[in-house]
This record gives C-alpha cells, sequence and structure tokens, in this order.
C-alpha cells in the first residue's frame, strides 16, 4: 500500500517551509530580542511595543477536498516537539462550545511539557478560568467575593504566590501595581478596609484610584460576567479572558528569544464558534503585537474582509511559487490552496504503480510507465487532491491482473465508492432537490447558464434556495482558478472531476441533452444544439454544424468550436466498441457509402476521432474556451492521435486555399504529434 500523501507534495512543502519561518526564531531576531530582553531587564519592562515582531495569523482558503484537514494533520505531526495546538473548531461547533472552551483547549495543551520552550506555566490564566466555575451571581459582595476566596483556596505554603499571581492578572486591570493588590490579597477580610485607606494615603499623587476594587473582586466580577447574557456581560468577560491569557504567555517568553513559538492549527473555523473565537483572539493580541503565538487557521469560505472572488481575488498560488499569504483589510493573511501539478500527482502515481507492478510482475506492452499513469490520473482530476487520492488508492483494489485502463474505468465509474467521493466534494447539506438540479445541470459547461437556457426541469417549481449562490461561489463548485477566465470558464463553470460525478449520478442523461438541445434549437443558439446534439450520439449533425462554419470566419474561431464541440460528455460505450478504434468506426460508419462530401466527411472524421481522444497540450489561440472538461478514458493510450494529424492535414492541403487557415491547421496537426504524457 502506499504511504499517506499528505505533507509531501511541494505544495504541502511549500506551506511547511513557510510556517517553519514563522515558528522558529531566526538568529538576527533571537539576537535582537535578548538585547532587548537585557534592557528591559534593567528598566524594569519588556522594551516597546514597536520593537516587538508581530507573528501571523494565516487563513487558509480552499473547497471541499483540497486536503485543507490532511495538510494540517501533517502539519501537526511535523510540528510534534514544538509547543503545538491542533484542533477543529467543527468538532467544538458541534458540541455546543464556547469561545473560552477553546481557549481553555488551547491553554491546556500549550502548558504540556515539551522541549522548546521548557514547560509553559499559565497559573494567572488557569486562575481566571476556575473563577469562572464558582457561581457568585446570585450572592451579594461579601458573600460573592468569601466563595471566590473558599474556592481558590490552597495550602498556605502557596498563599503568597497565588497572591502574586492574582495580582499580576488584576492590578493593569484596576489600575494599581500588581504587587500593591497581591498584598492586599493576604490581608484578612476584616482588616482589608483600613489597609486600603492606608494604601491609598500612600499611594497619593501617583495613582487616580476611582473604586476600591480588590483582586478577588475583580475575578468575581469576571465570573458574574461570564454568566450574565443580559447587558454585555459575557463579550466582556471573555475579552478579559482571552487577554489573561495572552498576558500570561508574552510572560512566560519573556528573555527566551531563542525559544519556538507557538503554533496554532485550527481546522474549519469558519462557522459562528471559529469566528468568535478568532474575533476574541485578535482584539486580545492588539496589545502585544510581539506574542508568540502563530496561528494557521483553515477556512471553507471567502472571509468577510477577503475581497469578491474573481482575476484580483487575494491569495492566488500559482504553481512555481512559494507559499506568500497576502494581507486583508482586518490584519490577517489569507493564502489559498491549489490544486496538484501534474509532477505531484506524477510523484503519488509512482507508489501506486511500483505497488501494482510488486504483484503483477513486468507491465504489459501498451503501459507507458508511471508518467503515462501520472498524466492519465491528472488528466481525469486536474490535481484536484481528495480525487487524485480516490483514483490512485482505489486502483490498488481491482484485481492483480486488471489491465490498466480498465482500474481507471472502475475508479470513477457509478457506483458506492464514486457516489462518496460526491459527497467528500458537494457542500455539507446540499438540499436533495438543488442536488438533483445540479446533476441535471451538469449536462451543460457552465451549471448557471444551462440553468437559463435550458429552462427549469420538468417537475420542478422552481429554482431552489442557494442554486445561484451555489454556481456563483467557486469554492463550492470546485471551480479551478488559474486566474485565466479563457482556461478556467466562469465561476459557474465546476471542477472537471465535480461534473464527471454528477453527470455518473444523472439516471438519463440522453434525456436532459435532448431537452437542452430543443431548447437551444427554439432561442437559435446553433452551437448549444450542436454540442448536445453531439453528447447525444449525432455526430452528423455536430460535423455539419462544423462544416456550414468552415471558411466562413476566422479559423481561430473555428478551430475554437471544435475545441467545444469535442469537450462534450461521450456518452456510454456500446458493448464490444470499448476499444478505441472500434468506437470510431462505429461512429464514421455511415460515411462508408459516397452521400457524404469529402470535406465533410473530413471533418466528421476530425471531429469524431477527438471527441474520443483526450486532449493534446493547449493552444491558447483556440482551445482556451472557458470548458476544462475532458475524457482520456475513451482513448487512454491516444491511439487516435494520428488519425487526428492526419485530418488537420487532410483539411489543410485539400479544403482551403487561405494561408492563414492553411497555418493554423498545419499548427493543429502538430499538437497530435506525439503522445500527451
Amino acid at each position: 500500500m502506499p504511504k499517506q500523501w499528505a505533507g509531501r507534495s511541494i505544495r504541502d512543502q511549500a506551506v511547511l517551509t513557510y510556517l517553519k519561518g514563522a515558528v522558529l526564531p531566526r538568529r538576527h531576531e533571537a539576537a535582537a530580542r535578548a538585547h532587548r530582553t537585557g534592557r528591559a531587564g534593567r528598566m524594569g519592562h519588556t522594551g516597546h511595543a514597536d520593537d516587538a515582531v508581530a507573528q501571523p495569523f494565516t487563513l487558509v482558503l480552499g473547497p471541499r477536498g483540497s486536503g485543507k484537514t490532511t495538510l494540517l494533520d501533517a502539519l501537526a505531526a511535523s510540528a510534534a516537539l514544538l509547543p503545538m495546538v491542533h484542533l477543529d473548531l467543527a468538532r467544538f461547533a458541534h458540541g455546543d462550545k464556547q469561545p473560552v472552551d477553546v481557549l481553555h483547549e488551547v491553554a491546556f495543551t500549550l502548558q504540556a511539557r515539551r522541549e522548546s520552550p521548557p514547560h509553559l506555566a499559565l497559573r494567572g490564566y488557569e486562575l481566571t478560568r476556575k473563577a469562572l466555575t464558582v457561581p457568585v451571581g446570585h450572592l451579594g459582595r461579601e458573600d460573592a467575593r468569601r466563595a471566590m476566596a473558599d474556592a481558590l483556596a490552597i495550602p498556605l505554603g502557596r498563599r503568597l504566590a497565588t497572591a502574586i499571581e492574582i495580582g499580576h492578572i488584576t492590578g493593569p486591570l484596576v489600575g494599581l501595581p500588581p504587587l500593591a493588590t497581591a498584598v492586599l490579597q493576604l490581608i484578612p477580610l476584616a482588616e482589608r478596609t483600613r489597609a486600603w485607606g492606608r494604601l491609598r494615603a500612600a499611594l497619593g499623587s501617583r495613582e487616580r484610584i476611582t473604586s476600591t476594587v480588590s483582586a478577588l473582586d475583580k475575578l468575581v466580577a469576571v465570573s458574574s460576567d461570564y454568566h450574565v447574557a443580559e447587558r454585555g456581560g459575557q463579550p466582556r468577560a471573555e475579552r478579559e479572558i482571552f487577554d489573561t491569557f495572552l498576558t500570561d504567555l508574552v510572560r512566560a517568553y519573556d528573555g527566551k528569544a531563542w525559544a519556538a513559538r507557538c503554533l496554532v492549527l485550527l481546522d474549519n473555523v469558519d462557522n459562528p464558534l471559529g469566528r468568535r473565537f478568532l474575533e476574541l483572539l485578535d482584539a486580545a493580541r492588539t496589545p502585544h503585537p510581539g506574542d508568540p503565538l502563530v496561528v494557521f487557521a483553515t477556512t471553507g469560505s471567502y472571509p468577510d474582509a477577503a475581497p469578491q472572488p474573481g482575476p484580483t481575488a487575494l491569495g492566488r498560488w500559482q504553481p512555481g511559487r512559494p507559499f506568500e499569504p497576502q494581507p486583508l483589510d482586518d490584519g490577517r493573511l489569507l493564502g489559498r490552496l491549489r490544486d496538484l501539478t501534474l509532477a505531484e500527482v506524477r510523484e503519488q502515481a509512482q507508489e501506486v504503480f511500483d505497488a501494482v507492478l510488486s504483484r503483477t510482475g513486468p507491465p504489459v506492452p501498451r503501459v507507458v510507465g508511471v508518467s503515462w499513469l501520472g498524466w492519465i490520473v491528472h488528466a481525469l482530476t486536474h490535481g484536484h487532491p481528495a480525487a487524485t487520492t480516490h483514483v490512485l488508492a482505489r486502483m490498488l483494489d481491482c484485481g492483480a491482473t486488471a489491465p490498466w485502463d480498465e482500474r481507471l474505468r472502475a475508479v470513477l465509474e457509478p457506483g458506492p465508492h464514486s457516489a462518496e467521493l460526491l459527497e467528500r466534494l458537494l457542500p455539507l447539506g446540499v438540499p436533495h432537490e438543488l442536488r438533483r438540479i445540479l446533476e441535471q445541470a451538469a449536462v451543460a459547461p457552465d451549471l448557471a447558464e444551462s440553468l437559463v437556457g435550458g429552462g427549469t426541469p420538468d417537475g420542478v417549481a422552481g429554482p431552489p434556495a442557494g442554486l445561484f449562490a451555489f454556481c456563483s461561489d467557486p469554492l463550492r463548485t470546485l471551480h479551478i482558478d488559474t486566474g485565466n477566465e479563457d482556461r478556467d470558464g466562469g465561476p459557474g463553470v465546476p471542477h472537471p472531476v465535480l461534473r464527471r460525478l454528477l453527470l455518473g449520478d444523472l439516471d438519463t442523461p440522453g434525456d436532459e441533452h435532448a431537452r437542452r438541445r430543443a431548447a437551444a434549437r427554439e432561442r437559435g443558439d446553433q452551437a448549444a444544439e450542436a454540442y448536445h446534439a453531439l453528447a447525444l450520439g449525432e455526430l452528423p449533425f455536430a460535423a455539419a454544424y462544423l462544416d456550414d462554419k468552415f471558411q466562413t470566419g476566422d479559423v481561430h474561431d473555428w478551430c475554437a468550436e471544435l475545441c467545444r464541440l469535442r469537450r462534450a460528455p461521450l456518452p456510454p460505450a456500446e458493448e464490444g466498441e470499448r476499444r478505441p478504434w472500434r468506437r470510431y468506426e462505429a461512429l464514421v460508419r455511415h460515411l462508408n457509402d459516397d452521400s457524404v462530401g469529402p470535406r465533410l466527411r473530413t471533418i466528421t472524421r476530425l471531429l469524431a476521432a477527438s471527441w474520443i481522444s483526450p486532449e493534446p497540450p493547449e493552444d491558447p489561440a483556440t482551445d482556451l474556451v472557458g470548458d476544462p472538461y475532458g475524457d482520456p478514458l475513451a482513448d487512454p493510450y491516444a491511439e487516435l492521435y494520428p488519425e487526428i494529424n492526419a485530418r488537420f492535414n487532410t483539411l489543410a492541403a485539400a479544403h482551403t486555399g487561405d494561408v492563414v487557415w492553411v497555418a493554423t491547421l498545419l499548427q493543429k496537426a502538430q499538437q497530435y504529434n506525439k503522445e500527451p504524457w
């Protein structure tokens, strides 16, 4: 069996490199911090905020199946020896937890004993958290203070240390020096009023005291506020608890410029709990710009501070570039996970290839090697991480002697496993009615256009709620986003693997194509009519459309029309016609008589062969038609490439005298000169 692939791709390693740079202190920063710390020790404080190095708060954006969760798992494994927290906030949200519950899990995990830095002790935060469990809301002031003192009672030998901790927590909040507040906690309650008066007199002009609030009073107030919904009590208490946590953490790192920072990995923050937790953590970090937290959170929806998706969308990550998140308006950084490249898919395919060969011996002659396997898997999935993993892992479940092409067809054919993958890729909670309409709309390249152009399907009263939100959100459609709309299509063009799975779930695709073909004819859309006619297997009609367009306009437009048509979904092959040449000959059988003219005959053969065969390398002048769909499984070894090359050459040599047309058609023939892998 292959190893786990998460964390091993160039993509995932780039993210790990980014995090290493944030978590591990650089030598020049450590020296600068050590210098500041030494100076601060002499001055009695930790230095100016301007000297602090702000730690990143990175949001990683990706649709379902993009590998967010598995990436975090791999990152957590790599950082196991560091102060690190790894939480799934969806699990906390389902458990009806509050932001303070999440913070407690973070604090509890960070206090585990690790090598770097030495043990983190967040005693002030722990004391405050314990105070939240004391029910004081129904008590008077003195009873509440007594209940809090009893609840926080500890052995006599620790009383002084605890008093100082309480002072550290509450002193800055009430305007007193920490030591003064701590000393108050040691004075018996009966004498505290007189002591307080003496302390006020001693402070004189140095402090402006407006209320006699002791540390215990502050803890009582925080606990009372947290359990009171009205008058904004709970948010106020949450802010103070988060601030106490950050204050403790900064103090724990004081003088430890050499120490690795605390890595907080948060999965699924796009829910109310996640958003509230991040807001509170953001607010608490503002007074502590040099705090040691490095927060790395994944989200499946666009943050409020992110611009609308489009050509200028932030965080787009091009292959070959390092992972470089970009700043949002709210100060956070946004990075988007990309699909895997062909090279990354080949790396995964290598393990599957070796595993299969270890069972079967040398490959059969038709198998070209791992280069071919990686290419065809990438052509099927376009590098979508979950789909790539599904295809490669399922190939190992086939019989030991199963041919490679049969393995590939089996892993995505309709059935329980493909249905499981579809559920993995669709957004959670998609209504049944919406899902049915998406399946029917998948017969066209653009889900949104198909709903406008084809009308509402029979038996459906109207578009269900969320339909156009789905079609306009690239994260929901898993839309390929290279930044070139000519290649990717609009937001309503789904990822090819999602479209393939939706089509496979459709009981009667022919009925849908027929209905949309009739609608296209009614509105006079010849291109759409030819597209759906070809998907129905009516090759003569589609070829006649191309023949009518030949030499009536720009040659690049004609080649683009050919490209659009050859990306129409293939109907299931008839029994005995699965081999590419047999299927091809069956499609062009009507050319056996002389009723079809030479040019139409050539165009028909060109369309039939290129429709069955996998896509060649892209030609930016003609192939970027906004529809990335393709099916490489009908001709997995590109056996029909010589036929396509010959038909382009025939068109150029015998059926046009235009120099521009001849040159372009010969260039198109060159695309099919060699195998695509």
